[in-house]
């Protein structure tokens, strides 16, 4: 592979400069955590302008923590570099199986939205970045970084257009009115698929009340709009609402 070999001269490059009394090294330990950075940064940059929990401190962090690890493995034991035995991987290995919980704690389940998908995913690039970086791989690690931050932004207009098509509805009713039957009913008629339906009993206005919040699959806006007025009129909800916005 052209990009992989170019790495390899690069480092080559680095290990050689000064006569090959380490410092070249050093200068390239260097050079992969600002690469590392400045990789990171861009991800974690885009989650950040977004708003989410997990934004720019926390991407740069787990990928130059991931990379630091990948030049540990590397760098951090001369005395058996020449061993057989040795394997550089087995730090990294261990890594991509630990960003596991920090990626699962930004992902939350309300009724039927989960949010932070996305952001546990940049996490785990993120590690993928510092591992890449530090471990020398400049070439690969840009074209993955610019592909991946090229995604995030342009995926988020196709996705918000394919959000349109797939609406919820949220309709607060009194906890004693069985209303699924009618719901079913009105959105045959309407040729509407309900996708998932999520209740809760919750609060509203000082007393008990059930929240439905069911999500719609591929509809026009005009049918929900009729569907949301039949509705209205059928079973006279307390409060109902639309949103295209997990």
């Amino acid at each position: 592979m052209a990009g992989t070999i170019i790495d390899q001269q690069i480092v080559l490059w680095f290990n050689n400069l000064f006569g090959g009394n380490g410092w070249g090294s050093v200068i390239l330990i260097v050079a992969s955590l600002l690469v590392t950075i400045l990789c990171a940064g861009i991800i974690g940059f885009e989650r950040e302008y977004h708003g989410h929990a997990a934004g720019l401190r926390t991407h740069l962090l787990v990928a130059i923590g991931s990379a630091l690890i990948m030049i540990i493995s590397i760098y951090g034991f001369p005395e058996i570099a020449q061993s057989d035995t040795r394997d550089p991987a087995r730090l990294a290995a261990q890594v991509v199986s630990g960003i596991g919980f920090l990626g699962a704690g930004t992902i939350i389940q309300t009724g039927t939205d989960v949010k932070g998908l996305t952001t546990a995913t940049t996490l785990w690039l993120a590690m993928a970045i510092g591992l890449s970086a530090g471990s020398g791989n400049f070439i690969i690690t840009g074209i993955a970084t610019i592909l991946a931050f090229v995604s995030l932004v342009s995926l988020r207009k196709i996705e918000k257009l394919a959000s349109r098509r797939n609406p919820i509805i949220r309709i607060v009713v009194p906890s004693d009115r069985p209303i699924l039957k009618e719901i079913h009913l009105v959105a045959n008629h309407y040729g509407i698929s309900i996708r998932d339906l999520e209740s809760q009993i919750v609060e509203y206005q000082n007393q008990s009340v059930i929240r439905l919040t069911m999500r719609c699959s591929f509809v026009a806006r005009a049918q929900v709009s009729a569907f949301i007025d039949d509705l209205r009129e059928k079973i006279n909800p307390l409060d109902i609402r639309l949103s295209t916005e997990s």
